[in-house]
């Protein structure tokens, strides 16, 4: 239920009732709308900006206490009852970084256990005074879960008798991921969700038939005193134990590798590594808080990982002269794509990692998108030199704290062709690709944006590949974007910090560039959105760019006037969300056309939508956003699903 307590901040009492909201969909419905990472940002803001949070403190059901089952109740009357946990099955604090991770480990005495964690649904079994199974229960909220003891014993993954009187054996129900994609990848999402369904089978005999898994990590009720003993001692009883080793604190960070390096080859869904002091009397010692034990911490995975050997590191520099190193790797599958590239951040990262020839690396997809390299595996032999000139135009470079820097990005071609992408991409303007433009900044026809509008189709025509009628494209594309709102303009200069959001509260505020142009830096940092660190990088951008910006202006026009949107459409008001690739038009333009309409389109699926448009996915397949509104509709949001062609019924008033 909501707090009486008064929240410090409007975003401290929203984010209480988003973590509030978002753990009842995890728990109570098995039905997230979002990703762990995302849930797990939105705690950590909320225990920045409120650690009193009564979200974050409430001590759970005191007032719910354990029903009473009726008399001679048998186990399957029994599914689905209350069970309170005598030890409350806490949540884990979670890390995401080594920092953290040592940060946690420095309060920690003696040495850890680290162990996989799996997503899948926890589990609490209970053995009587004769070692017989008594009763088995889902985590539920922690302080009470679901009496699933019948779907337990029918489906046989755990013993029915051990060798221990009144012991608890906590671990995770999970389903094999070879078991998942064999039967009921088709069909189900995510073998956790499937999971949880299983178990919660009225009828035994169906909960069994899904073949469901278990692993445990931990015993209770015995006086073995260190969690390594426990594991070894659950293995001799006869339950499968959860991947683990024991490590010292300071080999933490690269244990945390090994098991990541394994996740590929394991057969159940995880989402990260468990660390737990190993010694009993020191998580004692340490105690827990109302929402998470401070003896053990999970450190999440970010993406999907694998291992891979190092062949290369190359250099790429950005368009404002920055050095980033690359990794080339043998081609490693990873999410579903072979990767032969990844990235290394900044030229400090190579020293810091002990990245050297030969060396194996984790490379994980984060957000299963972009691939990172995370860490060594197996270290190599010699080290990487930092490059000493630029191996773009052969300028010296210099060093500035982790980063490297080429001395000359002014006359640098691969600065200057970044410079020259980031402005046609932010403009749209068709047919401009790496190798085009490249062409056009070697043949010295280009080296300022400005230039891209004094080309003439008889000077394209000379380079290789370029025929009458793609010259004539590549002009009349140019053309179309000489007028530009003052947003595009800003944001296409390619300023640091300078963004499309940035660039609209700018605009907001002080409505032309020329006033943008002459305010001062605190006059900008006043600008909501922009502080002063954005406001500075702006005020020596707009200084440092004014000769461009004035050639510019020799050839655009600014549209400082933007007309109103609509606000008596029937569509003003409305939210839509575009997914895949449209046939008749691109989705900026698709944005546009509803936002003259009075629409707003934010960047994600809430309950709060009102219309998804889906266009082509490449893999042929269904985009994360379409599974997630199709599971709000599910859940009873008004959220409507269009097609391109729908689409384009309702804005022509056809629908």
């Amino acid at each position: 239920m909501p707090s009486s307590v008064q929240a410090p901040s409007p975003r401290a009492a929203e984010l209480e009732k988003q973590v509030r909201h978002h753990n009842h969909l995890y728990w109570d419905l098995n039905a997230p709308e979002i990703s762990d990472l995302e849930f797990d940002a939105l705690v950590r803001e909320l225990q920045r900006v409120w650690p009193e949070a009564p979200v974050l403190q409430e001590l759970g059901p005191q007032e719910h206490p354990q029903p009473a089952l009726p008399v001679g109740a048998s186990e399957v009357e029994r599914l689905g009852t209350e069970v309170l946990h005598v030890v409350p099955m806490l949540s884990l604090d979670k890390a995401y970084t080594d920092a953290e991770l040592k940060k946690w480990s420095d309060k920690i005495q003696g040495n850890l256990v680290i162990m996989a964690k799996v997503d899948g649904v926890a589990c609490s079994i209970h053995y009587n005074e004769h070692g017989e199974l008594r009763m088995a229960a889902t985590r539920g909220d922690g302080w009470r879960g679901d009496d699933v003891t019948a779907n337990v014993r029918a489906s046989r993954f755990v013993p029915e008798r051990v060798t221990l009187k009144n012991v608890e054996v906590r671990g995770e129900m999970y389903m094999k991921r070879s078991r998942f994609r064999s039967a009921y990848a088709q069909q189900f999402a995510n073998p956790r969700n499937l999971t949880a369904g299983a178990i919660k089978q009225k009828d035994p005999k169906k909960a069994a038939a899904y073949g469901l898994s278990f692993f445990a990590y931990d015993l209770l009720g015995t006086n073995l005193a260190l969690e390594g003993d426990k594991l070894k001692r659950l293995s001799e009883l006869g339950f499968d134990v959860i991947p683990h080793e024991t490590v010292e604190a300071e080999e933490a960070p690269g244990a945390y590798l090994r098991m990541a390096a394994q996740r590929a080859g394991w057969d159940f869904e995880s989402d990260g590594v468990v660390f737990r002091a190993n010694r009993v009397s020191e998580q004692t010692r340490v105690g827990v808080t109302a929402h998470h034990p401070k003896y053990a911490l999970a450190y999440k995975f970010q993406g999907e990982s694998a291992t891979a050997a190092l062949s290369d590191v190359t250099w790429s520099v950005s368009r404002n002269g920055t050095l980033t190193p690359v990794a080339v790797i043998e081609p490693t599958a990873i999410s579903g794509v072979t990767v032969t590239r990844a990235s290394l951040h900044h030229a400090g990262y190579i020293g810091k990692l002990g990245i050297r020839k030969g060396s194996k690396l984790l490379v994980m997809r984060r957000g299963d998108v972009i691939p990172h390299v995370e860490g060594v595996v197996e270290p190599g032999h010699d080290p990487y030199e930092i490059p000493a000139t630029c191996p773009s135009c052969g300028s010296p470079t210099v060093l500035r704290g982790d980063f490297l820097f080429c001395t000359q990005p002014a006359h640098c071609t691969d600065a200057i062709v970044g410079t020259l992408k980031h402005f046609t991409q932010t403009l749209d303007i068709q047919g401009l690709g790496p190798k085009v433009l490249r062409t056009l900044v070697d043949n010295k026809l280009v080296t300022t944006p400005a230039d891209f509008y004094r080309l003439k189709k008889d000077q394209l025509l000379p380079l290789e590949r370029m025929g009458e009628t793609l010259a004539a494209k590549l002009v009349a594309n140019i053309d179309a974007k000489r007028r530009l709102t003052v947003e595009e303009f800003l944001t296409a200069l390619g300023i640091d910090e300078l963004g499309p959001s940035v660039a609209e509260n700018l605009v907001h505020h002080f409505h032309t560039l020329q006033r943008i142009q002459g305010a001062t830096v605190e006059e900008l940092s006043s600008v909501h959105g922009v502080g002063e660190a954005i406001a500075r990088s702006v005020s020596e951008g707009l200084k440092a760019k004014a000769t461009l910006v004035e050639e510019l202006l020799k050839e655009v026009t600014l549209v400082e006037e933007r007309p109103a949107a609509k606000t008596d459409h029937p569509l003003s008001g409305k939210t839509f969300v575009f997914t895949g690739t449209l046939k008749q038009m691109e989705r900026k333009e698709a944005q546009k056309r509803v936002q003259a309409l009075g629409a707003k389109t934010p960047s994600g699926v809430t309950k709060e939508l009102d219309y998804l448009v889906v266009g082509t996915e490449k893999d042929g397949g269904e985009s994360s956003k379409l599974k997630s509104a199709r599971k709000l509709i599910s859940q009873g949001a008004a959220l409507k699903v269009l097609t391109e062609e729908e689409f384009l019924a309702l804005l022509e008033g056809r629908a």
